[in-house]
């Protein structure tokens, strides 16, 4: 499939959410047409605790191919999964086949690839492609929302020969509280490694639906049994005008929109 293909298939013109699914990761992608046969029965039991609730829109924090298999398990209960990965990959094109990636498909940010390794995003966003086409997602389906935990290269140093990707998330990224309430949701459940506050930057994002009276929740599992109440912390800067400019200084803005490019100093770009 062609890189528009496999995003329309993630961002349908019948869904209300597809707005947000961030078109950036697939710009260099091309999916090889071999299914994987293995991709159906892991789905079966990776989400297997999670059941459907109109009321309920899900976040999902997770290391990149993890959040976008899960969103994937999640689809075949019923919620539309909405990919908000807002980096490229590095210098395209991306052939990407559903086997295991091999070490050499993108270069790792220790000899001059990408600071955040997204070979299994994109591997995952394929296998995805193929998958969904062959559910009947409801229109009015609501949404789970997958980012990547790893968004700023999991703490690693950025060299100067560093295809700089990183990325942040802002509440521009998402839907406002009340358009979800519109749409009948009343609570938000979000999945990460841990039942604590949330990375920085989403919790200006979380907030702001916890401020218009959204019910926030946060589970670790793969079910919604052990999901607890949080209430997010206000974090430094919450509001500032500036905030966004700040929060961008040192990221590395790509020529077409969203984050990935060289260093000024690199002989790569």
């Amino acid at each position: 499939m062609t890189p528009e293909e496999v995003y329309r298939v993630w961002a349908p013109a019948d869904s209300i959410w597809s707005p947000w699914v961030v078109p950036v990761p697939f710009a260099e992608i091309v999916c090889t047409n071999q299914a994987n046969e293995k991709v159906g029965s892991e789905l079966e039991t990776i989400g297997a605790e999670f059941r459907v609730s109109q009321d309920l829109a899900i976040v999902i924090d997770l290391p990149g191919g993890d959040s976008i298999r899960l969103g994937m398990s999640l689809a075949l209960r019923g919620f539309r999964p909405v990919p908000v990965i807002d980096g490229s990959p590095g210098p395209g094109p991306f052939l990407v086949s559903p086997q295991e990636p091999s070490p050499d498909e993108l270069p790792s940010a220790e000899t001059n690839g990408p600071a955040v390794d997204m070979r299994e995003i994109l591997r995952a966003l394929c296998l995805g492609a193929d998958f969904l086409r062959t559910l009947r997602l409801s229109e009015s389906a609501p949404p789970a929302f997958l980012l990547d935990s790893m968004r700023m290269a999991g703490g690693r140093p950025v060299h100067p020969e560093t295809f700089d990707n990183r990325w942040k998330v802002f509440p521009q990224d998402f839907p406002s509280a009340r358009l979800l309430q519109e749409r009948g949701v009343t609570r938000v459940l979000l999945i990460q490694k841990d039942r604590g506050q949330p990375q920085e930057d989403l919790s200006y994002v979380l907030l702001r639906w916890q401020e218009a009276g959204l019910k926030l929740l946060a589970t670790d599992s793969c079910g919604d049994a052990n999901a607890i109440p949080i209430e997010i912390s206000p974090p430094s800067r919450y509001k500032a005008l500036w905030y966004r400019a700040l929060a961008i200084l040192g990221l590395r803005r790509g020529k077409h929109g969203g984050f990935g490019a060289w260093p000024p100093s690199s002989t790569s770009g």
